[in-house]
């Protein structure tokens, strides 16, 4: 074989291989997927985080005007 056929056959595997995706043998649509050991059976998103810490539960104060509101809507038709 010429050195340039050796060379399109490399190529030509090495771009076969390439398309063989580590994700095509892993299981799916009811099996447990990618990275099964890494996790508890029952994972707890964001457990003991506190994302409203410091919201007030009540605004208190009085509420701004919705009179523009209603004239820029009454203007708007």
């Amino acid at each position: 074989m010429t050195p340039i056929r050796v060379a399109l056959l490399a190529v030509a595997c090495a771009a076969l291989a390439g398309c063989g995706s580590p994700e095509a043998t892993r299981s799916r649509g009811g099996g447990p997927g990618a990275d099964v050991g890494n996790r508890p059976k029952d994972v707890k998103i964001h457990e003991g985080s506190e994302p409203y810490w410091k919201t007030p539960e009540h605004i208190t104060g009085t509420h701004p005007s919705l009179e523009p509101a209603r004239q820029a809507r009454e203007q708007s038709r």
